[in-house]
């Protein structure tokens, strides 16, 4: 039987904590290679059931631990410590050792900036399993294919294109043609049989994104938009329920809700009552305001949505006609009144701000902070940086070939920018300020007893 290891690697940054965060590609290939008569092993470097003294969250959230490590020469000047966070390079070796028989490797990989991880990866996997084949895809070689190739391509496969699990089963000589894979309709549920014991379970009712926001580049990962019916959906949910016994479902939509799916989507939510399964729902994506109706507020308390996330990023109408045009304040404030109707509380909602935005300063973020605090909501700041294929990348007149992607981490980009091509934001120190103010602020709305509106 053919031997497949599938690995997600682990994280070289300034900050890492497990947000939600599951190799939710590698968990679809899994189940689609099983169909095969593949035998499949997972590495997943970022699994907490290796860090069991490490306490979890209610949510199924928790800390990973790391070691601190040197700084790359183009990061040397960052006052922040920078580390490895995940399990030790002698845990990913002897896992290695365990599967010399194995045939493949596929490597997957999340944000540009985390490519040290996927390098040590390979070069690990190379020493210890020589014959072995090594395939790279993930988001990494779809927004930097020449960066990756120039990197990896003597040691690696690469795929740099998304819906790739039919150009993977190739590679595997699994099939000549085929293309059943290219639609996420026909998906399997995602593979936790992989896991010990689970925190949280990942799942998407659709892939794509009907929105054009300049600072993403989803439409350059996946230009369409599809969706599973209702009943996949739910026997999806229903199988993942029984089989994990999880109560944390995380939603990774990049659009929840949109201007074609509200028929859609209350349909699948009446149907998920119906079910009366005990779960929580989480939406660390965000939600689009504008499509919060009445109804669909009371759907989501039902269904126990724990801690929406409204995507707002600015309170600025002007700025949204820069970059999104998807949502206004008033979109919000109907959204929220909507929210709380249905019985939510105003310090049970989050919004998502984002500090650095085009023809924004310091000074307008603050002015959006203070205005959202009046009506006594979390805040989530969000720290932008640039994104290989955005539109905003390219307006900058910036190509993948010149420039290191350690340099578009979010932790650092607003106060570094990128050395001689793009200005920073604004200083180390003010943007430490601004972080704990809103700290500080939703400490206060946290505090509040009757937050209604």
């Amino acid at each position: 039987m053919t031997k497949v290891i599938l690995i997600n690697p682990p994280i070289y940054d300034f900050s890492a904590y497990d947000v939600w965060l599951k190799p939710l590609g590698l968990l679809y290939l899994s189940n689609i290679l099983k169909n095969y008569n593949i035998e499949v092993i997972l590495l997943d470097c970022l699994d907490r059931n290796y860090f069991k003294s490490i306490p979890t969250k209610t949510d199924g959230t928790g800390k990973y631990p790391y070691e601190i490590v040197p700084k790359p020469e183009v990061l040397k000047n960052i006052p922040l410590k920078y580390k490895r966070y995940g399990i030790s390079q002698r845990t990913i070796e002897e896992l290695l050792v365990c599967n010399k028989d194995a045939s493949f490797v596929i490597v997957t990989s999340s944000m540009t900036y985390w490519y040290l991880g996927v390098k040590e990866i390979i070069e690990t996997t190379k020493k210890i399993l020589p014959k072995a084949k090594i395939i790279l895809g993930g988001i990494y070689p779809i927004l930097l294919p020449k960066h990756s190739e120039k990197l990896f391509s003597d040691k690696v496969d690469l795929i740099s294109k998304n819906f790739s699990f039919c150009e993977i089963l190739k590679y595997l000589n699994l099939l000549e043609g085929e293309t059943k894979y290219k639609s996420f309709s026909n998906f399997p549920p995602p593979d936790y049989t992989l896991y010990k014991y689970i925190w949280y379970v990942v799942i998407r009712f659709s892939y794509g994104c009907l929105n054009n926001c300049k600072y993403c580049a989803s439409k350059s990962i996946f230009a369409g938009y599809e969706m599973k019916s209702t009943n996949q959906i739910i026997n999806e949910i229903t199988y993942l329920y029984n089989l994990t016994n999880c109560e944390n479902f995380v939603l990774y939509d990049d659009a929840l809700l949109n201007a074609k799916n509200l028929h859609y989507i209350t349909e699948l939510f009446n149907k998920l009552i119906r079910l009366n399964l005990k779960i929580k729902f989480y939406t660390p994506n965000g939600i689009s305001p504008r499509f919060i109706t009445k109804d669909i507020a009371y759907l989501m308390k039902q269904l126990n949505f724990t801690d929406p996330r409204l995507s707002l990023e600015t309170i600025s109408s002007f700025t949204h006609k820069l970059v999104d045009n998807k949502v206004n304040l008033k979109d919000f404030e109907k959204a929220l009144e909507n929210l709380t109707a249905a019985g939510y509380k105003t310090n049970e909602i989050s919004v998502y701000l984002l500090a650095g935005l085009p023809n924004e300063t310091i000074e307008d973020v603050y002015k959006s902070i203070n205005l959202l605090h009046k009506y006594k909501v979390r805040i989530r700041l969000n720290e932008f940086s640039l994104v290989p294929r955005s539109k905003i990348f390219y307006e900058l007149g910036l190509s993948e070939e010149d420039i290191d992607p350690l340099l578009y981490n979010n932790s650092i980009f607003l106060f570094n920018g990128i050395p001689n091509k793009v200005k920073p934001w604004c200083k180390f120190e003010e943007l430490q300020y601004l972080k704990n103010y809103v700290k500080n602020l939703n400490e206060k709305i946290l505090n509040l007893e009757n937050t209604y509106v």
